[in-house]
């Protein structure tokens, strides 16, 4: 049968009958969230191979120079995205002899680390949800070896339920936007896990807490 013949039988056993209504919200899944937000968020990144570490405002440097001199690195690029704590996370940086420079291509491919902030944080899966813009571009996040995305307490989600009803305002005027998982890895056919080949070898979400 053609579609449009079918089509048109559709359209015609369908005449009169209404529509269901749409919920007013979407009911929870079982990959929702189960109430707990950062505990919740904290192992199931630990699952997918990244660390989530909870800290207060005014400690936030000292995470930050803890990750950089642990990973040995010496050059980083930080997004405009980071917003407020761009000036702790210069000094921590300075303070780890990691020169720190703004992002593009370039420095991206050379830089040990790549610091970025994040829209929200999904518990249900630990993962964190970027917003690509010409000041905060993809390269960030995707070409230094190590990754930390630093977001708010509040952009804590408990599953894609509440996430899906942010999408359309929180990613208004973004090039792209992706969800990450933990570090970059995959395996070839015999399941041998290979970490950093699409993207970086380690991946820390710093949630900071509200005061």
């Amino acid at each position: 049968m053609e579609a449009d013949a079918f089509l048109a039988r559709v359209r015609a056993g369908l005449a009169g009958v209404a529509a269901a209504p749409l919920p007013e919200r979407r009911p929870p899944t079982p990959a929702s969230g189960d109430g707990r937000l950062f505990d919740r968020f904290a192992e199931e990144l630990e699952k997918a191979g990244g660390t989530a570490r909870w800290v207060n405002r005014q400690d936030l440097s000292a995470e930050i120079y803890e990750i950089a001199a642990g990973a040995g690195a010496t050059s980083a690029v930080v997004a405009e995205d980071v917003g407020e704590f761009r000036d702790r996370v210069d000094r921590a940086l300075a303070d780890a002899g990691c020169a720190a420079g703004p992002v593009t291509r370039e420095a991206a491919t050379s830089a040990d680390l790549g610091v970025t902030g994040a829209v929200a944080g999904v518990c249900s899966t630990g993962s964190v949800l970027l917003r690509a813009t010409p000041a905060s571009p993809r390269v960030a996040s995707l070409l230094p070896p190590a990754h930390v995305a630093i977001l708010h307490e509040a952009a804590l989600l408990p599953g894609f339920e509440e996430l899906f009803d942010l999408l359309g305002e929180e990613l208004r005027g973004a090039n792209a936007a992706v969800l990450v998982t933990g570090p970059s890895r995959t395996s070839d056919i015999e399941l041998t896990l290979v970490r950093g080949v699409h993207g970086p070898k380690s991946m820390t979400a710093l949630v900071v807490r509200e005061e």
